[in-house]
């Protein structure tokens, strides 16, 4: 209890946050998980990327062939991808479709949150359990793309159903292999081969570990979940050759092969793997400390099998991800399931000392933080302090606040609540995280009520494409590309319905009237035919720019006008 906040405790709190810690867990998630949901348009470069996808597959219809402004786009399998369209197409007309499209990850990462809490009840009963959700809650890395639209949000929900899976096999052999196998298969459909190889590496290995009396039931299980697994491995690969033979050979051997092995890329050396390994310590705060003491506290008993299971699920997916030519931090998302996993058993033999430093340091971390946001928020809403408001005015000039008394009130509620639970929340082995989980969502909607409008302004490109758009010739010209990253076609698709024929791809850009050039500011421009009509960029930013030209002057008169 924390020292002088008897005026602050209430019996009836305390005694429900005991009584009802399951109830208390799932209402954290639902609170982390909804905010920054909506409310903003798609931020460079995953999410525009995959939006872009889903974006083209709500307009097309097309469920086998993920596309991109207007060109095969399979840099993942279409699961995520689809499910996100699917929830898009049923919730656009009550909200934007880019916002639509974000509600799928209540669907994987509360399948997550779900599923790894499972696989706890089935180790160690259900007194611990309910902090299985909120430990993965509190990752600083699954904040930012667990609200974005991104494939990697479906890997956390499919390693948690192997971990259930391979959990469940001594007690019920049939259902853990077909958890398993619709784990390998699902990770495959939702992001290739690389995470799907993982989870099958650690399925066949589990017979070949396991004891002599889980060794019957594990070849049961195992060998079911291959047979599971083997229709959804080849369900999608069937339907591309089907659709067009060139396209399996690209996604193969270009995409996952290809970018895998580093084909054709300059070579990344050690230093990038290092920096993926090394980007766990911050990725995985605050679970990883605890996950290493709970191994050394464990390592007698890391033949068990929750403990070796456990170990298994994250160490050969990482020598996998390591293996790759450059790993990027992003691949780390699955493995956060299996570091929450080796956390808990570990949590009653964590010294006093470092569970008080946990929950001081999570108390103080936050209070600091959302203090932080408010400033900002006064200064960025009511010019409170001035010179505060005049720096953020230059960071983002043109920058109109959005005063909702609602959003207000939902962010002082946030704070407020954040405060009592923390004057009320009883010493134990779990508390560290229930404060560091619920200091994560009270931020986290404080942020995204307060300052989204802001931060909205500082990295949408709705204004810029729209600008753009307003310069092209009437009667939708033809438009050609040069260096138009991924991000920005399908960002230039959705905002203005401009699709470009890419030079990259093959495309002549004299065959088009005009040319659309994104570059660095201060890059030299096109040579003759082409002259300069249109450039843009984001308020604020001095780095990146949109160039419109057109081939033999620009003749402003035949262009619209905002």
């Amino acid at each position: 209890m924390i020292l002088g906040a008897h005026s602050l405790r209430f019996a009836p709190l305390v005694a429900f946050m005991e009584r009802r810690p399951g109830l208390l867990a799932g209402l954290l998630c639902l609170l982390w998980l909804i905010p920054g949901m909506v409310g903003r348009d798609p931020w460079k470069p995953n999410e525009a990327q995959a939006f872009g996808a889903v974006f083209q597959m709500v307009r097309s219809g097309d469920l086998v062939v993920p596309a991109l402004a207007g060109e095969p786009w399979l840099r993942s399998p279409p699961l995520y991808l689809a499910a996100s369209a699917g929830v898009a197409t049923l919730f656009e007309p009550l909200m934007p479709l880019h916002d639509a499209a974000r509600l799928v990850n209540l669907l994987f990462l509360g399948a997550a949150f779900g599923l790894v809490a499972a696989a706890m009840r089935e180790w160690h009963g259900g007194d611990r359990a309910w902090v299985a959700p909120l430990m993965l809650l509190g990752c600083v890395g699954l904040v930012q793309p667990g609200h974005q639209v991104v494939p990697d949000n479906a890997l956390p929900a499919t390693f948690a159903l192997s971990a259930w899976g391979l959990a469940l096999l001594p007690r019920r052999p049939v259902a853990a292999g077909v958890a398993m196998g619709l784990a390998i298969g699902l990770a495959f459909l939702a992001k290739g081969l690389v995470p799907a190889a993982a989870l099958l590496a650690v399925t066949l290995l589990e017979p070949l570990l396991g004891g002599r009396d889980r060794r019957a039931a594990a070849l049961r299980g195992c060998g079911l979940a291959v047979l599971v697994a083997a229709p959804l491995l080849a369900a999608w690969p069937v339907a591309l050759h089907a659709r067009d033979p060139e396209l399996l050979r690209e996604w193969l051997w270009v995409e996952e092969l290809g970018r895998y092995l580093g084909a054709g890329r300059p070579e990344a050396g050690a230093i990038s793997k290092l920096k993926f390994v090394a980007a766990l310590s911050w990725f995985a705060w605050p679970v990883l400390p605890f996950s290493l003491w709970s191994l050394w506290q464990g390592r007698q008993r890391l033949l068990e099998p929750q403990w070796r299971i456990a170990l298994t699920l994250f160490v050969v997916p990482l020598l996998v991800l390591v293996g790759a030519h450059e790993p990027r931090e992003l691949m780390a998302l699955p493995l956060l399931v299996p570091l929450v996993l080796l956390a808990i058993p570990g949590l009653p033999s964590v010294p006093r000392g470092a569970s008080y430093a946990l929950f001081w340091f999570s108390l103080m971390f936050f209070l600091f933080f959302l203090a932080v946001a408010w400033f900002y928020w006064s200064a960025v809403d009511l010019g409170i302090p001035a010179r505060a408001s005049a720096h953020m005015a230059r960071m983002q000039p043109g920058y109109q606040p959005v005063r909702s008394l609602l959003l207000v009130a939902i962010a002082a509620a946030a704070t407020l609540a954040w405060l009592v639970a923390m004057f009320n929340v009883r010493r134990s082995p779990e508390r560290p995280f229930v404060a560091w989980a619920s200091g994560a969502t009270a931020f986290w909607i404080a942020t995204m009520t307060l300052m989204v409008a802001w931060a909205d302004n500082v990295k949408s490109y709705r204004g810029v494409a729209e600008s753009l758009r307003a310069h092209l010739p009437a009667g939708g010209a033809c438009v050609s590309s040069i260096t138009l990253s991924e991000s920005m076609r399908g960002l230039l698709h959705y905002h203005a319905n401009v699709l470009t024929r890419r030079v990259e791809s093959g495309a002549r850009a004299e065959d088009c009237p005009v040319l659309v050039v994104e570059s660095k500011r201060g890059a030299e421009g096109m040579p003759e035919p082409w002259h300069l009509v249109w450039e843009g960029n984001r308020p604020g930013d001095g780095r990146e720019r949109l160039r419109l030209y057109r081939q033999g002057g620009p003749h402003m008169g035949e262009y619209r006008t905002h």
